[in-house]
C-alpha cells in the first residue's frame, strides 16, 4: 500500500510539471517612456503648446534610443520634425525628417518611411524639391492599407501638385478611414477641407463657386464645432468668406475668423 501511495504521488507530480506556469508580461519600461511621451506631445503639439511638444519629443527619442527601438526612434524624429516645422525651423525639421526615414529604411518599415518622407516633401510649398525619390509621383501613391495620416499627406502634396484625381482618392480614402472619436472626425474635417479646395479650382457652369465645395466646407465646419480645433475652423471661416458672393455674409464671416483669431493668440500668450 504504502508502495501504491508513492507511486500515485509520483504520478501526481508528474502531471503537475508538465502545467506550464502563467506567462508573465515584461514591458520593457524605455520603450513604454517613449510611447507616453510621443503620445503626450502630440497632445501638446495639439494644443499649439510648441516648446513642451518638443521637449516631450526630444525625451521620447532619448527614451527609445536607451531601448534601441529604431521604429520608436524614426516616430521620435518624425514627431521632432513636425514641431519644428510649424515653428518656423525648416532647415531642423528637414533633418529630422531625414533622420526619420534613416531609422525606418535600416529596419524596412516602409510605413514610416513613407509618412517621414511625406513630411519632407511637404516642406516645399511647391512639393518641388531636387531629390528624384522625393519628386516622384510614387510617393503620392499610398496603399488603401496605410493608416489615415499618411494618406491625408499625400492628398496635400498631390493637390500642391496640382495631381488632382490622386488628391481626390487620397481625400475620399480619408473619410473613409475616419471613425467616429475625436482622432478621426477631426481627420474627417481636414479631408473636406481639402476637398473644397479641389472643388473651388473647378468653376460652376454659372462662374461662381461649385456646390461642393460649399457642402464640404459646411461638413467641415459642423464637424469642428462637435470636436474643437480652432486652427482649422479658422481656416474654415476664411474659406468662406473668400467663397462667399454676398456682401453682408462675407463680412459676417470674416468677423467671425477675426473673433477666432484674436483668441488664439490670446489662448497662446496666456
Amino acid at each position: 500500500m504504502k508502495a501504491l501511495g508513492l507511486i500515485m504521488l509520483l504520478l501526481m507530480t508528474a502531471c503537475v510539471a508538465k502545467h506550464e506556469l502563467p506567462q508573465t508580461q515584461v514591458t520593457n519600461p524605455y520603450q513604454a517612456r517613449a510611447e507616453g511621451l510621443a503620445r503626450a506631445g502630440v497632445d501638446a503639439l495639439d494644443r499649439e503648446q510648441w516648446n513642451r511638444a518638443q521637449t516631450l519629443f526630444e525625451k521620447s527619442l532619448q527614451a527609445a534610443t536607451l531601448a534601441d527601438d529604431q521604429r520608436l526612434m524614426s516616430l521620435a524624429w518624425y514627431n521632432l520634425g513636425r514641431t519644428q516645422a510649424v515653428r518656423g525651423d525648416a532647415k531642423a525639421a528637414r533633418t529630422a525628417f531625414q533622420q526619420a526615414i534613416l531609422q525606418a529604411d535600416a529596419i524596412h518599415d516602409v510605413v514610416s518611411m513613407k509618412r517621414a518622407a511625406l513630411a519632407l516633401a511637404l516642406l516645399d510649398e511647391r512639393g518641388a524639391f531636387q531629390d528624384k525619390e522625393l519628386a516622384s509621383a510614387d510617393l503620392l501613391r499610398v496603399p488603401d492599407s496605410f493608416p489615415i495620416d499618411i494618406h491625408l499627406a499625400a492628398a496635400r502634396l498631390a493637390e500642391i501638385r496640382h495631381q488632382s484625381e490622386l488628391a481626390q482618392h487620397a481625400y475620399e480614402r480619408v473619410l473613409e478611414m475616419a471613425g467616429q472619436d475625436r482622432f478621426g472626425l477631426t481627420y474627417a474635417a481636414r479631408a473636406h477641407l481639402g476637398l473644397v479646395a479641389l472643388a473651388r479650382s473647378e468653376t460652376a457652369p454659372d462662374g461662381g463657386v461649385k456646390d461642393s465645395a460649399w457642402k464640404h466646407l459646411n461638413q467641415a465646419i459642423g464637424i469642428l464645432r462637435r470636436v474643437g480645433g480652432p486652427r482649422l475652423m479658422l481656416q474654415a471661416l476664411n474659406l468662406a468668406a473668400e467663397m462667399e458672393t454676398d456682401p453682408t455674409r462675407r463680412q459676417q464671416w470674416q468677423q467671425r475668423a477675426t473673433a477666432v483669431q484674436q483668441a488664439l493668440h490670446q489662448a497662446r500668450s496666456e
